[in-house]
């Protein structure tokens, strides 16, 4: 072949090649494009269509977060929308939760709303003074959690946290250890997530609030909450809490028996709110009428006022309260002053 041919074929070639790649180059430009502007569309065109809750359980691929969607009638074609997923690069960062979708977001809009992590709160108030229980019974309500497994779950921590748990304490259970707040908690989350944030939470105010004061103190961490347990249950208006904590304070320094009620109600089987004369009988190590000192732990979640109250009590020679049956106690020093208190008030 003359050399001018090859040369031409060569130019040829090469211009061939330089068309091949800029094609190529402008197609991978304009599919993408072409793609996202076909197939970023919504469902429904009507800006009223109907809001529904999206529950995206863990542990799901991408792929089958799409067929969730369609599945729910979110999204108008999942394979585009699955390559719009490629395109964006947000196949591993959708998370999972509980979102409110609707068929009319674009399909840019819902894996923004997946990707971002915007999940539909709950508000949940957990009160001062509440059990394992009662606490479980809360989230169900609201439809967070399975009652029977939260209570499992909380009654032994090594089912949560293995053998790491942040708290160090003598009993499995959780008891006292559920800081109650108020709490921003999502559908989608496990009984085991809810758990840990409230542990959390404790361990955030006790940390800040109260382990500082332990060092000038004869008591443990674990002794202050169990003790601000009974004194929450105990309690109604804010003031007599370092009152009540003094009388269980002096009653602990003479080896007297605390014989609180909220301890022998917390192992009695029935609900009730008052304790029988048979139940001061129950054997078990929180029944303070039998048992002295402090019984083995918490019986409920104490607020950060009773745990100060404890490490902080009134400064009192009262050994006794009754009931006004008004919200407050009758405070006296002697058992007969008790007794007179007692017949005083009726009972």
């Amino acid at each position: 072949m003359p050399e001018s041919m090859q040369v031409n074929v060569k130019r040829t070639l090469s211009s061939a090649v330089r068309f091949l790649f800029t094609l190529a180059f402008l197609g991978a430009l304009i599919v993408p494009m072409f793609l996202l502007t076909v197939g970023n569309r919504p469902l429904s065109s009507d800006p009223e269509a109907v809001t529904k809750l999206v529950r995206v359980p863990q542990g799901l691929s991408a792929r089958q977060i799409v067929s969730l969607l369609d599945e729910e009638e979110i999204i108008w074609h999942p394979t585009l929308f699955h390559v719009i997923l490629k395109i964006e690069g947000a196949e591993q960062s959708l998370k999972a939760g509980a979102y409110l979708l609707s068929s009319s977001m674009t399909p840019l809009a819902i894996i923004e709303e997946l990707q971002t992590g915007r999940v539909q709160s709950e508000r949940v108030v957990i009160p001062e003074g509440f059990e394992i229980k009662q606490i479980a019974e809360t989230l169900a309500a609201r439809g967070l959690v399975d009652p029977e497994r939260f209570i499992e779950l909380a009654s032994n921590r090594e089912l949560v946290y293995g053998e790491q748990t942040p708290l160090e304490l003598p009993l499995a259970t959780l008891e006292g250890y559920l800081y109650p707040d108020t709490y921003f908690f999502h559908e989608g989350q496990t009984e085991e997530e809810l758990i840990r944030q409230m542990v959390d939470r404790f361990l955030e105010v006790t940390e800040a609030e109260i382990i500082p004061l332990l060092e000038d103190s004869e008591f443990s961490l674990h002794e202050v909450v169990t003790l601000a347990s009974i004194v929450e249950r105990e309690i109604s208006v804010d003031h007599e809490r370092p009152v009540v904590a003094s009388v269980y304070l002096n009653r602990l320094a003479i080896d007297m028996p605390l014989q609180a009620d909220p301890t022998v109600r917390y192992v009695t089987a029935e609900e009730r709110p008052q304790v029988l004369y048979r139940d001061l009988e129950i054997d078990s190590p929180y029944n303070t009428y039998r048992y002295r000192g402090l019984p083995p732990g918490p019986i409920a979640s104490p607020g950060l006022a009773s745990m100060l109250a404890v490490l902080h009590p009134a400064e009192t020679d009262y050994y006794f309260f009754v009931s006004r049956r008004d919200g407050t106690h009758e405070f006296t020093r002697t058992y007969n002053d008790h007794l007179q208190a007692r017949r005083t008030l009726g009972y």
